[in-house]
């Protein structure tokens, strides 16, 4: 293995207020940089503070990149010309980009992470900029890539069948349960008081939580939970015991028809919005409700899965894709387009409290088992495969 030179992160996909795959790079460098091991890195970021946590670490360096800011495009021509230069002026041995809008013409060998495979399976949920780049440009990012990273089996799994002639640089590095998670539930339960308790039994809710964009299947859950509201009220349910319906996630791309869809269920006095959460107050809804309700079209993990997993709370997910790799049999899985299957899952969730609290004991014990530093470990493990190879 060669000794000079760092490897080059691309952290560019990350912004200010991170979600989704912002959060997985800002938990994957933490968790390279815990661990004492023979790598020198640097990160390329347009947001320099995220990583304040690098300071004092000689084997970590931090570019930032103020002129990558801004839409798709300029991040794309930032990342097409801008990069390969960074590259040579430090001498870079192996670049990574973490999401794949990866580098071309980089003069050292690449490693690129896709994330999911929506552009390809739901098209129709990603705004145009971005998907003309990935049309344009993804098969031949991932074409000469050395490797190329998947977060999960189920991405691993549609590269493959996507893309045959590459199967073998795939190499898997499982995501892990966020780590803000164990010091929120530590600071969280010292704090609680009966009341809490009280609460939750009393006064119950669903939640979801995440960016209310077309692929999170937000329209479809809401018609669903209005004829789980119909049916209960059909079957003689108390009014004040049926769980009303929290959201909590920042406005996303294409949500004209969504606001009036959580209008029209907000009307009934059923529906709260709520303001973007994170750290402790997150944790203390997901623990406050009743279940997590994320039935998502597409998704390359599933972040609010483990979340909830960690707070005890049972989920109510996908049948399909990544989500139901993470949440296994430890979830309630239902086809997202069935709004039939849907409300009887909520239903469920609703009345059964003894499988309320299977999925609970389960869930925490799941949760724990997906780890940031078997990702680390993964991911040098294929660093080194590739500068051994040079």
């Amino acid at each position: 293995m060669r000794a000079q030179g760092p490897i080059l992160l691309d952290a560019l996909v990350l912004r200010a207020h991170p979600t989704g795959v912002g959060r997985s790079v800002l938990e994957l460098i933490r968790a390279l940089a815990a661990e004492d091991h023979s790598l020198d890195f640097a990160v390329l970021t347009t947001v320099p503070d995220q990583f304040d946590f690098l300071a004092g670490n000689d084997r970590w360096r931090v570019i930032p990149c103020p002129g990558a800011r801004g839409g798709t495009l300029r991040k794309a021509l930032y990342t097409q010309f801008m990069v390969p230069r960074i590259c040579r002026r430090i001498g870079a041995r192996l670049l990574h980009s973490l999401q794949f809008m990866g580098t071309l013409g980089a003069p050292c060998p690449t490693v690129v992470t896709v994330h999911d495979l929506t552009w390809l399976d739901h098209p129709e949920t990603i705004e145009q900029p971005r998907l003309a780049y990935y049309r344009i440009l993804a098969k031949r990012v991932l074409g000469s890539a050395e490797r190329i990273v998947a977060n999960s089996q189920t991405t691993a799994e549609g590269l493959r069948r996507e893309y045959p002639q590459w199967a073998g640089k795939i190499e898997v590095t499982l995501f892990g349960t966020p780590s803000w998670v164990w010091p929120s539930r530590a600071r969280v339960l010292a704090m609680e008081s009966p009341e809490s308790e009280a609460q939750k039994r009393t006064r119950p809710a669903f939640l979801f939580v995440s960016t209310l964009e077309p692929r999170k299947n937000l329209s479809a859950l809401l018609q669903a939970y209005e004829l789980f509201v119909q049916r209960s009220r059909s079957a003689g349910r108390p009014e004040d015991s049926i769980p009303e319906l929290h959201l909590a996630g920042p406005k996303g791309w294409k949500d004209s028809e969504l606001r009036k869809d959580i209008a029209r269920v907000e009307a009934t006095g059923r529906l709260r919005r709520l303001e973007y959460l994170f750290g402790d107050d997150l944790w203390r809804r997901y623990h406050l409700a009743r279940a997590l309700l994320f039935p998502s079209l597409h998704e390359g993990f599933g972040f609010p899965i483990l979340e909830a997993m960690s707070a005890e709370t049972p989920v109510l997910t996908s049948n399909r894709d990544s989500m139901a790799e993470v949440g296994g049999d430890c979830v309630l899985q239902v086809d997202p387009e069935d709004l039939n299957a849907m409300a009887a899952a909520m239903e469920r969730l609703a009345w059964d409290d003894d499988l309320c609290r299977q999925l609970a004991e389960h869930g925490l014990e799941r949760a724990r088992a997906w780890n940031w530093g078997r990702t680390a470990a993964a991911t040098r493990d294929t660093y080194r495969l590739v500068l051994d190879d040079k």
